[in-house]
């Protein structure tokens, strides 16, 4: 019994030991966030973001398209939307959605987001950034791409890109 009790209380000064040096830092702080919906049903949407991979370097067409993105949706509610993630810079030239990839060199490439349905995105400030809403209503998966914005050379390197999708309702 004896023996037990000095290995709790040796375990249990450990433990404190270790609550003691952590209690002052802020290492180890994480946090989470979700959403609140209220007054509808949360709906569900899919994007898939494929970059093309071997361009050549010397690529200079304003339509040389470097990559795709699929979006889909369950809703029949509200009407698909995409815009570049805030790294991108997103803007909108009036007639397009675009922003700008960055290689690890830092040279930047302006690009575009283009529908394949035959139905174009809309430029739409929402809150401060430029989305992409597709001018078709009930449309509930799309095809489209990303496209160099104007005519310019390729820097070689590695662009990463991030999209995000949303349903929009007006």
């Amino acid at each position: 019994m004896k023996l037990l009790f000095k290995r709790s209380a040796l375990a249990s000064a450990l433990l404190l030991a270790a609550f003691g040096t952590q209690a002052a830092s802020m290492d180890f702080e994480t946090s989470d966030s979700d959403t609140i919906v209220v007054g509808a049903t949360a709906e569900k949407v899919t994007l898939r973001v494929t970059g093309y991979k071997n361009l050549q370097p010397s690529a200079t067409a304003v339509a040389t398209i470097l990559g795709s993105f699929y979006i889909s949706t369950s809703s029949g509610v509200g009407k698909l939307a995409i815009t570049y993630a805030p790294e991108h810079e997103p803007m909108s030239t009036g007639s397009y959605v675009g922003g700008t990839i960055k290689n690890e060199s830092g040279d930047k490439v302006e690009t575009m987001l283009d529908s394949s349905v035959g139905s174009s995105f809309v430029p739409t400030e929402i809150n401060g950034t430029y989305w992409g809403v597709l001018s078709m209503a009930n449309t509930t998966s799309i095809n489209g791409t990303i496209q160099m914005a104007k005519r310019a050379p390729l820097p070689v390197g590695i662009y990463p890109i991030t999209l995000r999708a949303a349903l929009y309702q007006p």
